[in-house]
């Protein structure tokens, strides 16, 4: 059983389409050795996995994956880990960290390089109000770092954003729950966890680069990526309380529930081809 996050045909014809540079080593070499290791990885495979139905969409299109041997589960997230809390832990959290109770948080978690887009990020906040502060919990690419760093300074926002570095699981929560709103402006994904991690928390996330197969109560998408409209957006969904189907994450989203579809996929496996 072979479980996909993301197809490296998909991925790299979306870059060629939104004109993304790619490295010529990459071009010349990874990506053709990782587009051959998908279709023998298809070929090989008794099932496949995707995380989401665009991947699958590709795999099919792109490999000639068999579609009864592919299988739609998309990310979990720990339910048990990932939990809304109260104004007052969050109040005393925001402290911990150099915020108070009126910031509006604006949070990007997670590895940090040039498809993510955190730059266009950086040049929305210094489109909104002071109050608006970023909060990017997480570590990257050294160049895309050094490249941040330089924005951060061109647009006089250093002292509005606070950067975490690596955070040990066990503490990602708190990144959330001291969050007014998730952002991730991306290219590309398959089906992020740090967007599900941040629905079950119980934070709207504004989010490209990917769909969810369902409409969730608390998924913003973002259609236009300019940082005008990236910051527009914020303060539209950030202006009034929102409401997040955090039951809905807990009842379809959680481990336990992906774990009783794998099982089921690798009960199909079993029965068919071995």
């Amino acid at each position: 059983v072979v479980h996909f996050h993301n197809t490296a045909k998909g991925r790299w014809i979306t870059f060629e389409k939104q004109g993304k540079p790619i490295k010529p080593m990459s071009k010349m070499l990874g990506w053709p050795m990782a587009v051959f290791s998908d279709k023998m990885a298809v070929k090989a495979a008794s099932a496949c996995v995707f995380v989401s139905e665009d991947n699958k969409k590709e795999a099919q299109e792109y490999y000639g994956a068999n579609p009864k041997k592919c299988f739609l589960i998309e990310t979990g997230v720990n339910t048990e880990m990932f939990v809304p809390v109260g104004d007052e832990e969050k109040g005393k959290s925001r402290r911990e960290i150099g915020l108070d109770r009126f910031d509006k948080v604006i949070l990007n978690h997670g590895v940090m390089n040039e498809r993510k887009n955190i730059h266009l990020l950086i040049d929305a906040l210094a489109l909104l109000p002071d109050d608006y502060k970023l909060l990017l919990s997480g570590t990257g690419d050294p160049t895309y770092l050094e490249k941040l760093n330089e924005q951060m300074k061109l647009k006089k926002v250093e002292h509005r954003i606070i950067k975490t570095g690596y955070t040990p699981y066990p503490h990602v929560p708190i990144a959330y729950q001291v969050s007014d709103i998730f952002v991730l402006p991306s290219s590309w994904e398959g089906l992020p966890k740090a967007v599900m991690q941040g629905l079950s928390c119980g934070i709207p996330c504004l989010v490209s680069g990917f769909k969810i197969n369902e409409d969730i109560r608390g998924v913003f998408y973002l259609e236009n990526m300019e940082p005008q409209n990236i910051a527009d957006k914020i303060v539209e969904i950030t202006g009034m309380p929102r409401d997040v189907d955090v039951q809905l994450i807990r009842s379809k989203y959680s481990w336990n529930k992906k774990i009783e579809a794998i099982d089921e996929i690798y009960d199909f496996a079993i029965k068919n081809y071995i």
